[in-house]
């Protein structure tokens, strides 16, 4: 049944959207109502769970406090601590002013998933720790690190902490400055390509993870860095066109991994298909989305890219989550995060012509009639679902 609009909606989508809140400016929602909401999404996942009383199943929240200085969001999923979950948190806890759980997450990364001075991977992050914070193998994993140091840029900046932007300063020294010759572990971001490296170890250096390209982000740290700075732009430029070119041409879908020159990457000896839009592509219309609204940097590309992808999934009819890239052999559901990042993805076609809008407002009203996930899996699709819930807010800024 045709959703029927207010007055005040049927203006608000004959109107080219002139601001960052899409709830309000495609739905018409009150901005009480919109504050309403983000406030209950963040007592949902971040009223302090009991770690000693942990339950996998049984919670709604990925928030818990260790001791009375730290806290970790819980990878309810597989009961252990990443780091793009306590990355995601400072980003949220940043975004929200609420720094006391921006500092305790800070302080248990920092002391935990840290690797030590005398370590080959000294400035990288562990990826995966245990609850008590023993870590578990010798890795990271990029988008941790890209987010942590976003993350921490922006709170020097919100609360005027210059300690912030030294840590963010060290880390990008310290990960900048690894050739892998001698010891295996290279840069973060690939050095000819100006590429980020899907982990940056002698195995797979060599290739990247579309949703790991994030240039708003690398735009930040250009203004913001000590070093490097005409490095990091070309690095946003780089992380633009990677978005575009390992896109599928037809659906829009991408994959979870790829080459350097965009191609979709097939991990082998791996538990899935690493070249099919799954677990970590879900993410590249967000980072798209962001992006557009954030920089404008390449409007014209990014319309056609979250057009072609946002049609995809409506066609389909929002039933399946993991998809070949030409649209095949669909597997799993449409989750919470999908819809999250696919509504932040409509950002580029909310300020475009009729159809566009409609689209646009199509996935808005989805993302706001979804609730955040609860049970095991809540973690994952429900910290990009709380991502995207900041940036089609308004909530989101750098």
């Amino acid at each position: 049944m045709a959703l029927m609009l207010s007055s005040c909606q049927q203006k608000q989508q004959a109107e080219p959207v002139s601001h960052n809140n899409l709830f309000s400016a495609l739905l018409g929602k009150s901005e009480a109502e919109v504050q309403a909401r983000i406030d209950s999404v963040w007592t949902h996942f971040f009223t302090p769970g009991d770690i000693n009383k942990y339950d996998a199943d049984g919670e709604k929240c990925v928030y818990y406090e260790v001791g009375d200085s730290m806290g970790i969001i819980v990878d309810t999923g597989s009961n252990d601590v990443r780091t793009e979950g306590m990355s995601y948190g400072m980003m949220i806890s940043l975004q929200l002013d609420k720094r006391e759980v921006f500092d305790k997450l800070w302080r248990w990364a920092k002391t935990y998933m840290a690797y030590p001075e005398d370590s080959p991977w000294d400035g990288y992050f562990c990826w995966q720790c245990a609850l008590d914070g023993t870590q578990i193998g010798q890795s990271n994993a990029s988008d941790g690190e890209i987010y942590f140091v976003t993350a921490l840029f922006l709170a020097a900046k919100k609360w005027g902490e210059p300690k912030y932007a030294a840590d963010a300063n060290e880390i990008l020294h310290k990960v900048t400055s690894k050739d892998g010759k001698r010891t295996g572990v290279y840069n973060l971001f690939d050095d000819s390509t100006r590429l980020v490296t899907f982990v940056p170890n002698e195995e797979v250096h060599w290739y990247s993870d579309p949703s790991y390209c994030l240039p708003a982000f690398l735009d930040l740290w250009a203004d913001n860095a000590d070093a490097k700075n005409d490095f990091w732009r070309e690095a946003a430029e780089k992380a633009r066109w990677l978005l575009e070119v390992s896109q599928d041409a037809k659906t829009g879908l991408y994959p979870d991994y790829c080459l350097f020159d965009g191609k979709p990457y097939r991990r082998p000896n791996f538990d899935y298909h690493t070249d099919r839009y799954q677990y970590d592509a879900i993410r590249c219309p967000m980072n798209v989305g962001m992006d557009y609204y954030l920089t404008g940097k390449a409007k014209d590309s990014q319309r056609a890219m979250m057009r072609r992808l946002l049609q995809f999934f409506k066609k389909e009819g929002f039933n399946g989550g993991q998809f070949n890239l030409d649209g095949t052999e669909a597997t799993g559901n449409y989750t919470e995060g999908m819809a999250g990042a696919n509504a932040v993805g409509a950002f580029a076609l909310a300020d475009g012509n009729k159809e566009d809008r409609a689209l646009a407002r199509e996935y808005v009203q989805r993302l706001w009639d979804v609730q955040p996930p609860t049970g095991k899996w809540r973690y994952y699709v429900g910290m990009v679902y709380f991502l995207a819930m900041l940036h089609v807010s308004g909530n989101f800024t750098l």
